[in-house]
């Protein structure tokens, strides 16, 4: 009998995560906060945190676009990783060593092809079954975890 962590695991990727939306107020915060400084001198060039927020903004929009193009990703019994395209495409993937579990959170790092999608997962991105049977399987020593050390992903480095 196979426990439930062993089975066929699909997460659907949101096209926009939680840390997503944070990192788009913390762009802005900063934006603003380098205006106030710059707005306290008199020989200050106005307009520069907003250019500044106006390029992170741009920078961020197209790192989003780039990896929404990956719409799921599958990881079976064998320890083997897929992964959707917005196309339609299955693409084999690998799990890159930067993922590891952080408290209740996942950071997922795959690449398959030439796509590459890291996605920090929390709560408001996932199921909490979902994220907690993808926390399990990264754990997990063997194939699934993509290593052989017991603490799983989080030991690659």
């Amino acid at each position: 009998m196979s426990s439930p962590g062993s089975d066929v695991l699909t997460i659907e990727l949101p096209s926009r995560l939680a840390s997503d939306l944070a990192a788009a107020w913390v762009i802005l915060a900063c934006a603003l906060a380098v205006e106030a400084v710059v707005a306290r001198y008199p020989g200050g060039s106005a307009g520069i945190g907003i250019t500044a927020g106006i390029l992170l903004a741009a920078w961020h929009l197209w790192l989003g676009r780039r990896s929404a193009s990956i719409r799921t990703a599958t990881l079976d019994q064998q320890g083997n990783w897929q992964l959707g395209m917005a196309d339609g495409r299955r693409v084999a993937a690998v799990l890159l060593p930067g993922s590891r579990v952080l408290g209740r959170t996942v950071l997922l790092r795959l690449s398959g092809g030439r796509s590459t999608r890291s996605a920090w997962l929390t709560a408001w991105d996932l199921p909490a079954r979902d994220l907690q049977r993808l926390a399990v399987r990264l754990m997990a020593p063997g194939p699934a975890s993509g290593t052989g050390h017991p603490r799983g992903a989080a030991a690659d480095r």
